[in-house]
């Protein structure tokens, strides 16, 4: 029954033998118990915003569980609660991935930063998405990973000093670099608000935090005899916990995300000279 109701068509009987068809529906939801039978319709050929539900019995309080899965947006969909008297919601949950360019501003450092070159790469591992009756709003909360990276190009490095402190240095002539990176790696929790403003447009915004749990700096270059050189510098004193603020926009079917952090990324006492705060933005999936 349940596949025959996903295929192109869903057919309803109704009480006076009438007949409601529905086509291409986006979802369809079956919820049974010991007394309710309750089938739900999202979305038609031309109307992603259509909503049709037919309980056929409802006596008393009944715990409800339903799955599905969304192929179009590769989610998994999980619904629990009780019925009775109150509005129906949705909740599901979701993996995402972002993909995007970093900016690091306020920076005291006078090298050329490569912002082509600055990568950042966050995976959400797993989100679950509350939905309310109208599908137009939901709320969110996650966890995942991020890897950000600060690229410098030109004749100036990041250097780890001895003493720990973090500095900007010059190579000396005859010395032909490549680059100089800051990268961290940080274990994140988004908590985002989202609102749907018609079928074209959507738009969800919040805070990210991020447990930053490890930091480093890469130089490679090659010395005025040619030989290649990469140095690493690691526990280069990093925050342990930044917070941005973070919006994703979809159009259509395409989504895009920006990311601000206030907060400057390295602890001040090691890293004034070259501290700084993050800008981030590109494609979610």
């Amino acid at each position: 029954m349940t596949m025959l109701l996903v295929l192109t068509t869903v057919t309803v009987q109704a009480a006076d033998n009438d007949t409601l068809t529905i086509s291409k529906p986006q979802r369809v939801r079956i919820i049974t118990g010991d007394s309710i039978q309750k089938i739900k319709v999202y979305g038609r050929e031309g109307d992603e915003n259509y909503r049709y539900a037919n309980t056929i019995q409802l006596v008393d309080s009944n715990y409800i569980s339903s799955v599905d899965i969304n192929r179009d947006r590769w989610d998994l969909s999980i619904g629990v609660g009780n019925n009775q008297g109150k509005s129906d919601y949705h909740n599901e949950a979701s993996m995402h991935v972002g993909l995007g360019l970093c900016n690091p501003i306020g920076a005291n450092f006078n090298g050329t930063r490569s912002v082509g070159s600055s990568w950042e790469i966050f995976w959400t591992i797993a989100q679950l998405d509350h939905y309310t009756t109208s599908y137009r709003n939901w709320y969110s909360v996650g966890f995942g990973v991020d890897w950000r990276n600060y690229r410098m190009d030109g004749r100036n490095y990041f250097m780890k000093q001895s003493d720990g402190t973090l500095t900007e240095e010059h190579y000396p002539d005859g010395y032909d670099p490549r680059f100089s990176r800051i990268k961290v790696f940080s274990l994140n929790v988004p908590l985002l608000w989202g609102h749907q403003f018609n079928k074209h447009f959507s738009l969800a915004l919040g805070p990210v935090i991020n447990f930053n749990t490890y930091a480093s700096i890469k130089n490679r270059y090659f010395d005025e005899k040619g030989e290649g050189h990469r140095d690493v510098y690691k526990h280069i004193h990093q925050k342990p916990l930044t917070i941005d603020v973070m919006a994703v926009m979809r159009v259509l079917s395409f989504k895009i995300y920006g990311k601000y952090s206030p907060m400057e990324m390295l602890r001040s006492t090691y890293g004034e000279n070259i501290n700084f705060q993050s800008v981030s933005f590109g494609i979610y999936m």
